[in-house]
């Protein structure tokens, strides 16, 4: 038995559940059913990282949720507000009356197994399955040999029913993480955050930058990514900055300021009607709408005229969109 429980008779969903998007809601929403069918509690199996950030450690990752944010938002059946956490937790199992997330550690000796016991130590240990739901797509076991029709046969010798979901469909084409992050680099910004269910956001530390934003009127923060979170595309957007519960609105710029040379990219945040020291602090920032490509401008005067018309954007869609928070 692990040393992380056995909860008895219980319905399982499986994964790794990245983003909690359409289809993640879509896939713990069928399990739920079956689970209030039998009268049984739903225990959802994930795991403490992305198993790719195992596999290929030399990859930049493109996450949609850091690790605590996603089991946070697991343990939330309604998947909670759109704001994220606001600190990380290390705390990786929760437990309702009848609702059970359960984070597993996954590390090489867990790969390494074979897929029937890669079930009995993720499953099995844990639980009595009556029920498992998974994606159609999901693989498992040394070499990802484990597939639906294997936890079929699995399942079927310990009398329970094994569901592999087909991806949810939205517009004649399914929902996938994969398809979150490709709307995010082509700027189609309003689609990723519908199929999020939440404005896309990232927790970053604010750093000093270069101060070009302040000499222009406009001083901005200079936001060191946490976790590996994938930023939008290049570009300004409007969104939010939230620090200690105080939700702001903010116009955010993402990559390389064109109108000046030889600059690296950088995630900068100009936080409207806001002037306080931030530097070291951690904040969420949330991206609601995509305004413009980066532009390189003649000059500082056509540079500031346009940030003035950005900020003025930013507010119109911040007011409407703070509804989304509350």
């Amino acid at each position: 038995m692990s040393d992380l429980g056995f909860y008895g008779e219980t319905i399982c969903a499986i994964g790794v559940f990245d983003g909690m998007h359409l289809g993640h809601q879509y896939l713990l929403k069928r399990a739920r059913e079956q689970a209030d069918e039998m009268g049984l509690p739903l225990l959802v199996v994930t795991f403490d990282c992305d198993p790719d950030e195992l596999f290929f450690p030399d990859r930049k990752h493109r996450k949609l949720l850091s690790d605590s944010e996603r089991l946070y938002r697991l343990k939330c059946e309604d998947n909670g507000s759109a704001r994220g956490i606001s600190q990380e937790t290390n705390s990786f199992e929760s437990s309702e009356t009848d609702r059970i997330v359960l984070a597993l550690h996954f590390d090489h000796d867990l790969a390494s197994l074979t897929p029937v016991d890669f079930l009995n130590r993720v499953v099995a240990s844990h639980c009595i399955p009556r029920g498992i739901h998974v994606g159609i797509d999901f693989r498992f076991g040394a070499g990802a040999q484990g597939n639906v029709e294997v936890l079929r046969q699995w399942a079927a010798t310990h009398n329970a029913q094994a569901h592999g979901h087909h991806l949810f469909d939205d517009g004649g084409r399914p929902v996938s993480a994969t398809r979150i992050r490709n709307c995010l680099e082509d700027t189609k910004l309003a689609e990723a955050n519908r199929l999020l269910t939440r404005p896309h956001h990232l927790r970053g530390r604010i750093v000093k930058g270069r101060g070009f934003g302040r000499e222009m009127g406009f001083p901005t923060a200079n936001i060191a990514v946490l976790d590996g979170i994938m930023p939008p595309a290049d570009g300004v957007y409007a969104g939010f900055f939230e620090i200690g519960g105080d939700l702001q609105s903010a116009a955010i710029s993402v990559g390389v300021p064109l109108t000046f040379e030889g600059l690296e990219a950088s995630l900068e945040v100009y936080v409207l009607d806001f002037d306080d020291d931030l530097y070291e602090k951690e904040a969420n920032i949330y991206f609601v709408e995509h305004l413009r490509p980066m532009i390189a401008f003649p000059g500082v005067p056509e540079l500031m005229d346009q940030i003035g018309k950005d900020v003025m954007k930013t507010r119109e869609v911040t007011t409407h969109a703070r509804e989304l928070f509350n």
